[in-house]
């Protein structure tokens, strides 16, 4: 989801919240015999109003950015999930979305970059590999 159709998106879901909010404090707690000032009321819309528009503008400026940094070709990595062929490795401190180039590779094995396209790298095993723990 981007742009336009995420900020559709957004609007709605907190227009929900905010009937939601008016429902509980207009309608459930009275019930209830809890009686909310309506000035409570307010401060809480506004809040929750609030706090909804600026997560937006984050999101909104988070969607489609690539990462700071990627891992260089030729770069080690080691196995997090089984890659058959596709799987997970752990480049330094980051998880990526990864594809064999060659067999299936189990856990705990090293392989090395050979490219990336996108947020995916394709990976093919060392020579001289054991298994880790």
């Amino acid at each position: 989801m981007k742009g336009r159709g995420f900020l559709a998106y957004a609007v709605f879901m907190s227009v929900l919240e905010e009937v939601a909010l008016l429902g509980l404090c207009l309608w459930l707690l009275p019930a209830l015999g809890i009686r909310v000032p309506l000035w409570l009321v307010v401060t809480l819309a506004v809040i929750v109003g609030g706090y909804s528009i600026v997560l937006t503008r984050l999101n909104l400026r988070s969607l489609g950015r690539r990462p700071v940094t990627s891992p260089d070709i030729g770069l080690r990595a080691r196995v997090v999930t089984s890659l058959e062929p596709d799987g997970y490795v752990r480049v330094g401190n980051e998880l990526w979305s990864a594809t064999s180039e060659g067999a299936s590779l189990e856990k705990g094995r090293h392989v090395t970059i050979v490219r990336i396209e996108g947020m995916r790298v394709f990976v093919k095993p060392e020579s001289d590999e054991r298994v880790l723990p």
